[in-house]
């Protein structure tokens, strides 16, 4: 049997199989909002500079600063503190030179990757006349590198975004200064607020929204924005770390933090774990309340390629009377979901949608049997995994993509209208998977039928009856797919009701005598007014075919009668 891919390396489908299999207790769990996300910086890597480039810039910061005709020069005399930080040998102090770039030391490698392990110390390090942040505020350079508004976001602040919009993720703690979470929720809502930011205690007055993040290491960007407020919460420095659970200013965020995480299963994406007060604050948590070993799901979840020595060290913390010699590789496996964030976080925002969609199987209006509405299911099952084989290299313009053409599916069923790009990002429902049956709602929506449609394309697709091909959202006439048998392709338009399907029409969307199948949620309307743009007479057209999905349900018992019904209404 092939080896499973690394967690660098493993696609959006295969990390479907994990979710699916081994931690599909971990993917309901998202879906329902029971976990609490730890997001480190690995979710940021590649949008804003990581260790391996601050830690040079820290230090031809102060290079260049050095006066050399003062020989009792401050800065001078904390480089030579920050490369004591490194251990340099007796060969590698000859070879420094503070005279020339620290891009051209023949040491440097050795001495980044040493200051790596040691960066608190490094910021830690004062320089005389100074603020005692003056190495983090402007050698790291805090306003231009992580709160720099040109800096977009990535596929994992997307998706993490996208995850709150549905529901599924209220309780986000970060270490990240950067605001890059926050942006994406702001582009996918066209800055209607969802998400309430804490750093201060008295951030956690604020009025609740969709979701909060609780940014314990700090902002930049509300730092820059309001320095007398913000700038002293950037934590960074050995003494702030270690200082950081003891502080009375803290007291309040902490004690909301520990209420997430005894409540709360905890998912780490791109957080090490490795800083003390990290380690000394999950061990606190515990003690509060424990978490179970073996529970109903994972109660601390690590998405990487392996569990390492930070990793096992907070597990010993959590599960200190079970964590043994016996039950250690055990644990770990039930720990590591081999995939890193940017794969995971969009499997997790495809499952959560498939077991929405899923969930409203069970609303539907009709005679469909349990062995067709199980049917159905596994058909949204395989059109998502269709969904996520289309993700061919370029993963965030995938992801932009998806954000895109789902927004414009629902305003277009909802609304009858496609909008224009930029579009707000439509959720499937704002509410949590295990809300759903009991959301009164949805009934009136038509979204219960839209999942069996959703059903009745990933049948065609698993049987080999079609095969769907993508349309362009930026054509007005597009439909939201089109569907490909061996004879021919037909546009396919979701309307709600016929309120829907009218504005569809009055904004070109659809076209009477078009070869098109127009598909309600809702009882058939009466016929059409026949659009003023039509062609007179025969076309050698088929023409628009209206199907209702709720008759069809009320026609039906299996899932093999729908599929046969619906095929002979849309004439596919």
């Amino acid at each position: 049997m092939a080896l499973a891919p690394g967690a660098s390396k493993i696609s959006i489908r295969q990390t479907l199989n994990i979710l699916d299999g081994p931690f599909r207790s971990v993917a309901v769990g998202v879906a329902e909002d029971r976990y609490a996300f730890w997001l480190g910086s690995g979710i940021s890597f590649g949008k804003v500079d990581g260790l391996k480039k601050i830690i040079p810039r820290v230090i031809e910061f102060m290079r260049q600063r050095i006066d050399r005709a003062d020989a009792n020069c401050a800065v001078a005399s904390a480089l030579n503190r920050a490369l004591a930080l490194a251990g340099l040998s007796d060969e590698e102090w000859a070879r420094v030179n503070t005279g020339v770039e620290f891009s051209t030391w023949p040491d440097r490698a050795a001495i980044v990757t040493r200051l790596t392990n040691n960066y608190a110390r490094l910021l830690e390090i004062t320089v005389a006349g100074q603020p005692e942040d003056y190495l983090l505020w402007e050698g790291v350079g805090i306003a231009a590198t992580f709160a720099n508004p040109a800096i977009e976001p990535d596929v994992e602040h997307l998706c993490m975004a996208m995850l709150v919009l549905e529901g599924a993720a209220s309780d986000i703690a970060t270490a990240n200064w950067d605001g890059l979470v926050e942006k994406a929720i702001d582009e996918l809502t066209g800055g209607v607020p969802k998400l309430v930011v804490c750093v201060r205690s008295e951030d956690l007055r604020q009025p609740k929204l969709t979701a909060q993040l609780i940014k314990f290491h700090g902002c930049a960007v509300l730092a820059v924005s309001d320095e007398a407020h913000y700038r002293p919460f950037l934590v960074a420095r050995f003494s702030q770390i270690n200082r950081w659970a003891a502080a009375l200013e803290n007291r309040a965020v902490i004690g909301r933090l520990t209420d997430i995480a005894v409540s709360k299963p905890t998912l780490m994406m791109g957080l090490s774990a490795q800083d003390s007060n990290i380690q000394a604050f999950f061990a606190s948590a515990e003690a509060t309340m424990r978490w179970p070993w073996p529970g109903d799901r994972p109660s601390f979840v690590f998405s990487g390629d392996q569990v390492g020595a930070d990793q096992e060290a907070l597990l010993r913390n959590v599960y200190p009377q079970v964590y043994t010699a016996a039950t250690r590789d055990q644990i770990n496996e039930q720990s590591l979901v081999k995939s890193y964030a940017n794969p995971l976080l969009m499997a997790l925002l495809l499952s959560v949608i498939c077991d929405k969609l899923s969930g409203m199987v069970e609303l539907v209006e009709g005679t469909l049997d349990p062995d067709g509405k199980n049917a159905i299911k596994q058909g949204i099952v395989s059109l998502r995994n269709h969904l996520s084989s289309l993700d061919n290299g370029d993963r965030l313009e995938f992801v932009k993509s998806f954000a895109d053409q789902t927004s414009r599916i629902m305003t277009m069923f909802r609304d009858g209208s496609a909008g224009t790009a930029p579009r707000r990002y439509n959720p499937l429902t704002s509410t949590p998977l295990h809300q759903i049956a009991g959301d009164q709602n949805i009934p009136s929506t038509g979204l219960a039928e839209v999942a069996v449609m959703a059903g009745v394309l990933g049948i065609g697709i698993e049987t080999g009856v079609w095969a769907l091909e993508g349309v362009d959202p930026s054509d007005p006439s597009a439909g939201i797919v089109r569907v490909q048998t061996a004879t021919a392709s037909t546009k396919m338009v979701l309307a709600a009701h016929g309120r829907a399907a009218i504005r569809l029409q009055q904004n070109g969307h659809i076209v009477d005598d078009e070869d098109a199948v127009l598909v309600y949620s809702a009882e058939k309307p009466p016929t059409m007014t026949r659009s003023p743009r039509s062609s007179p007479g025969r076309t050698g057209h088929l023409g628009l075919r209206e199907v209702s999905m709720y008759d069809l349900l009320q026609a039906t018992t299996s899932s093999a009668e729908l599929m046969q019904l619906f095929r002979e209404e849309a004439a596919i």
